[in-house]
């Protein structure tokens, strides 16, 4: 009786062993559910609009991008009437951000790419932190805060970086799938193709993510005891880098532009100057109170000291390091100051803010989630902040269009007339050059720059490329320089315009046009 006594519990307790399991099925597969119906294309969609409106549509029609975004869409244009990339025209990105640009010809059309881009991105970035954190709620919140940050750090400017976001977070979704379920080596192959896709994009940047998730990964296989699976992983995405990194820098390789994309990619660095930086407060000023207000110091103390899973802690030490350094380019940089030079800080203020959620996972926690309360993404970055970042973006927006519109209204209005003179005073085909950093005006004109640098005030702090510039208006004689009087001119190119170029009779209260002898 005894033995059939404990057959009978033994069965009793299979039995409620199979209905807890078949519950917790249900539960899982109700959840999952609910996460296929919940997940927010529609946010996806009106939030890559919004964005789009902003960082791109705006600036365009209202002539307001930024100098080095001017340049950018004047070398798409550019490019169909001659000439190689890196070795006629000065580019500061990677190739393929400048095969869309020479698609759309640097055009209104090409909003149409960035839209597709915030699209991807953000459906990138939602997938990464649903699977890394299993906050579903806290990563629509990112995606919110997502589009709010890119309609004001990308206004004008920045868009490689927004062009390579959906690659880096696409491949970031499969190390973040990883990272909560290392039990497959899934998905390094394609992660190492969507690297090296963002690599031809934006190189600083990725370069940077790339070092980020390597670190990552490494110590977290450590960590779990699966460094075969590391040396694994890294070998498969180095295969996946190498399948879009050969053929892509074959062409670059034999068109002859080699040593100019190289010069490019080195040039933030090259640049720096820490000591005699003649800008070195401004800047200081400038994108130091920005980055203040947009709480991404606290963040990075959070990322670097808070408590956190591994496969948080993981992620946010380098992303905390990595965001530290593209801060002191940005203070240590030469450039002229411009708020959407901080898009260099999206992706890693986007792996901090995942990493800062607290994470969950089983069926059973989802159950117990509802009886806590989950510290909200929002509330912490914005009220936690005084909602300082919201009042960044609106600065940031804001700015332009007061420049525009109240501060500096002849000024644009001269531009136009200038370009207008220029129209007459040269012919097709006629190379001109713009002493200004209003690099737009050679669009404008239909005039290519006599030089592969169309500003004196882009990418020209090395002695290398100030020579370069010198030598190019002295060997292509653009038919007419136009000169702002607010900006210096070299002592060699004024021994330029007082040897060959003789000033046009105008009545422009900030401009002189030279024609040359």
């Amino acid at each position: 009786m005894a033995v059939y006594g404990r057959i009978e519990e033994v069965s009793e307790t299979i039995q409620s062993n199979e209905i807890e399991n078949r519950l917790d099925r249900n539960l899982e597969s109700h959840v999952e559910k609910e996460e296929q119906v919940a997940f927010p294309f529609f946010r996806l969609i009106i939030g890559s609009t919004i964005a789009t409106v902003f960082s791109v549509v705006l600036p365009l029609l209202l002539d307001m991008v930024s100098p080095s975004q001017a340049q950018d869409l004047y070398i798409g244009w550019a490019l169909h009437q001659g000439g190689q990339l890196y070795s006629s025209y000065y580019a500061s990105h990677g190739l393929l951000y400048y095969l869309p640009l020479y698609i759309t010809q640097g055009g209104i059309l090409f909003a149409l790419v960035e839209w597709l881009a915030l699209l991807g991105g953000g459906y990138f970035l939602f997938s990464s932190t649903d699977y890394l954190t299993g906050q579903r709620e806290q990563a629509k919140q990112l995606l919110t805060i997502f589009y709010i940050l890119v309609s004001g750090l990308g206004f004008g400017g920045g868009y490689a970086t927004i062009l390579a976001l959906p690659f880096l977070f696409a491949g970031f979704s499969f190390i973040a799938a990883y990272l909560s379920n290392p039990n497959h080596d899934k998905g390094f192959l394609r992660l190492g193709i969507f690297l090296a896709l963002s690599f031809f994009i934006e190189p600083l940047t990725s370069l940077l993510f790339i070092a980020v998730v390597t670190i990552g990964l490494f110590v977290f296989n450590v960590g779990h005891g699966r460094l075969a699976h590391g040396v694994y992983q890294f070998f498969a995405a180095a295969l996946g880098f190498s399948l879009i990194f050969y053929p892509v820098g074959y062409y670059v390789l034999t068109s002859g532009s080699f040593g100019g994309a190289m010069g490019s990619l080195l040039y933030p660095i090259d640049s720096l100057q820490v000591f005699t930086n003649p800008q070195l407060m401004d800047n200081v000023v400038f994108y130091g109170l920005l980055t203040f207000g947009l709480g991404a110091l606290f963040l990075v103390f959070l990322g670097l000291f808070q408590s956190k899973a591994s496969r948080l802690y993981v992620i946010s030490v380098p992303a905390s390091f990595a965001f530290l350094f593209v801060l002191a380019l940005l203070l240590f940089s030469q450039e002229s100051l411009h708020g959407s030079r901080l898009i260099l800080i999206i992706p890693f203020l986007l792996l901090l803010l995942m990493t800062s959620i607290r994470g969950k996972h089983s069926a059973r926690g989802a159950r117990r989630s509802r009886r806590e309360e989950v510290p909200t993404l929002w509330k912490k970055f914005m009220k936690g902040n005084l909602y300082l970042p919201i009042l960044v973006v609106v600065y940031l927006i804001a700015i332009p269009f007061v420049a525009r519109f109240v501060l500096h209204p002849a000024s644009y209005r001269e531009q136009h007339q200038v370009v207008d003179r220029v129209k007459q005073e040269t012919s097709d085909g006629d190379q001109i050059y713009i002493w200004d950093s209003h690099v737009q005006m050679y669009k404008e004109s239909q005039r290519l720059s006599g030089s592969m640098f169309p500003s004196p005030l882009l990418y020209t702090s090395t002695e290398e490329n100030k020579t370069s510039l010198i030598n190019d208006l002295k060997e292509n004689k653009p038919k007419v320089i136009v000169v702002n009087d607010k900006v210096a001119v070299w002592s060699e190119v004024e021994t330029i315009l007082k040897e060959n170029y003789q000033q046009v009779k105008t009545d422009y209260s900030e401009f002189k046009i030279y024609k040359i002898k």
